[in-house]
């Protein structure tokens, strides 16, 4: 079989797929599911503490229509022991519960304070758990004071969770109007591995529907915000996670990706984020389009979201030392392997700035090049990093999400007949389809990617990179309902390679950031997306860009992330 066959010139061909054959079915989904959304939203609105939100005289009218940034409120309305215990991150929390100097029942209360309002704000929550969040901190407190020990290394330590995880006795829908009758008889096995660690979870965070946009928009809670201008989108899928912990509404947060949904909030929102490789983080009990939640040609993963670097660290060793693989069939096992902090004049890191495919946004360039002079500056060697078949990468993943023709979404959407929103119209779209894959083509396909990776090692041994870093999408938050091209995130999902989020301490700036008008695109991608370039709507949004290990290099990635955010923070 010829690549000519499979492989689309996209400079030539359109983006897109034929239209999707899905048809809402706007009666049954009216008469029999709205009431069930209603009801589900009121009682979200019920478990808001009202007594912790912000007074509207400090917000606007419409938070949605106004470009308001909501990331200095908490300091305004909160007292000064709430702001002092959630300013802290992860790891501090979890050292002073240990130490005694804060107890997991004032922390919780800190946090759902701080929470209340990320929610109001942001929209992030999709479940509110503020009582099972007290009472589990209630219980820790009282293990710890019987026993004078900690029940794991997360004792305490509020932790957030992206809705679609299973969580005992509650729905878990992944954005599915059809699954709002879906109660989880027990936890997934990542969440339930957290909560052993002593975790407390106390909120339950959005998604888009589909769990397959780089946006927040769903039929049952609506749209997310994004705190730093809450008119833009926080990202997806883990799109509440990215909010909360940007508002600093929780510390640590678990999200998924598989073509960017924990990089793409991260990197909106200004905070940490890590995509490890497949296989170290159990998917068991997440629910998607597909029940079996795999697909070999490009698997999802899960990671954890923060505001620290160090608190990613936490987490992999948290939930690694309690030896998941020996649960999960699936896991490869390989426990937390303690590495080096390397010195700059150690590392040599390439740069993208192009991935040959879509130029990146006037914010993107000019943060990679501040990054590079630091780093360059601070003895870390410097390639520049030249693309290898990102096209062909695209096609793969995206021919890849769309494998099975749709059924698996189609099926939960016929469900209820709920109406599709703006990017699952796209998303359905995207690859080959509602046609899908023959056998011989997901064969095929699936090859292809096993070359790709074999050529991407050899041109990081050829180049001597240890590390790339790279655009982790070609521009700031967008626009609602407007990104298209993921291809600097699922470049690396079809990889499989480690990738850690950061911020880049480089802000939108109308003033700096002009559009070049006289820009003329190379193929439809770049033509949607460079098109879409807003000065005045990037203005004050954070850039975030995303540091590339090879596969399964989670440790190393971590420590190189560090030095470099050590060195550009200076």
């Amino acid at each position: 079989m010829s690549a000519a066959k499979l492989f689309i010139d996209h400079s030539k061909e359109p983006l897109l797929a034929p239209a999707t054959s899905y048809k809402p079915n706007l009666e049954l989904y009216e008469k029999e599911w709205v009431p069930k959304i209603k009801a589900y939203n009121e009682k979200l609105s019920n478990a808001i503490p009202n007594e912790y939100l912000a007074p509207s005289t400090l917000l606007p009218d419409d938070l949605d229509a106004t470009p308001f940034n909501a990331m200095g409120i908490p300091a305004t309305v909160l007292d000064e022991k709430t702001l002092t215990i959630t300013e802290l991150n992860a790891s501090e929390i979890a050292q002073k519960i240990a130490a005694r100097e804060l107890t997991a029942s004032e922390t919780i209360l800190a946090f759902i304070k701080r929470a209340t309002l990320a929610h109001q704000l942001t929209h992030c929550a999709m479940e509110i758990l503020f009582d099972y969040g007290i009472k589990r901190a209630k219980v820790l407190d009282e293990y710890q004071a019987k026993t004078g020990h900690t029940v794991g290394p997360l004792h305490g330590v509020p932790l957030s969770l992206k809705e679609h995880y299973e969580f005992e006795g509650h729905v878990t829908h992944a954005g599915y109007v059809s699954l709002l009758d879906n109660v989880s008889e027990k936890f997934s096995l990542t969440s339930q591995l957290l909560y052993d660690s002593g975790a407390v979870f106390y909120i339950r965070t959005t998604e888009p529907q589909s769990l397959m946009h780089m946006d927040s928009i769903n039929n049952i809670t609506g749209r997310g915000r994004n705190p730093h201008k809450t008119t833009m989108s926080p990202g997806g899928s883990s799109s509440g996670e990215g909010a909360i912990i940007a508002m600093k509404g929780s510390p640590l947060g678990l999200g998924s990706d598989i073509g960017g949904s924990i990089r793409g909030p991260a990197a909106f929102n200004g905070v940490w984020g890590l995509k490890p490789s497949s296989k170290r983080i159990s998917l068991i009990g997440s629910i998607s389009a597909r029940e079996d939640t795999t697909c070999e040609a490009i698997q999802a993963v899960l990671g954890p979201l923060s505001n620290s670097v160090d608190d990613l660290e936490l987490f992999m060793k948290s939930y690694l030392a309690q030896r998941p693989w020996e649960l999960d069939q699936q896991l490869f096992p390989l426990p937390w392997k303690e590495v080096p902090t390397p010195r700059a004049s150690d590392l040599t890191i390439g740069f993208v700035y192009d991935d040959g495919v879509v130029k990146p946004h006037p914010p993107v360039i000019r943060a990679l090049k501040e990054v590079e002079e630091k780093l360059k500056a601070a003895g870390v060697h410097i390639i520049k990093w030249d693309p290898h078949r990102v096209y062909d990468a695209v096609e793969i993943a995206n021919a890849a999400y769309s494998s099975d023709g749709n059924s698996a979404v189609f099926d939960r959407l016929e469900k209820s007949g709920e109406p599709l929103a703006p990017l699952s119209e796209h998303y359905l779209q995207i690859g080959k389809g509602d046609k899908g894959l023959s056998s011989m083509e997901l064969q095929y396909y699936t090859h292809s990617r096993e070359v790709l990776r074999q050529e991407y090692l050899k041109l990081f041994n050829k180049r001597g990179v240890d590390f790339l870093i790279t655009p982790t999408y070609v521009g700031t938050a967008p626009k609602p309902s407007t990104i298209k091209y993921w291809g600097y995130t699922s470049l690396w999902n079809i990889m499989d390679q480690t990738c850690v989020t950061f911020p880049s301490g480089v802000f939108g700036d109308k003033s700096t950031d002009f559009k070049d008008e006289s820009y003329k695109a190379r193929n439809v991608y770049e033509e949607h997306e460079y098109g879409i370039y807003d000065p005045e709507a990037s203005d004050g949004l954070p850039v975030g860009l995303t540091l590339v290990g090879r596969r399964y290099t989670e440790e190393a990635a971590l420590k190189a992330a560090k030095v470099v955010s050590d060195i550009i923070s200076v």
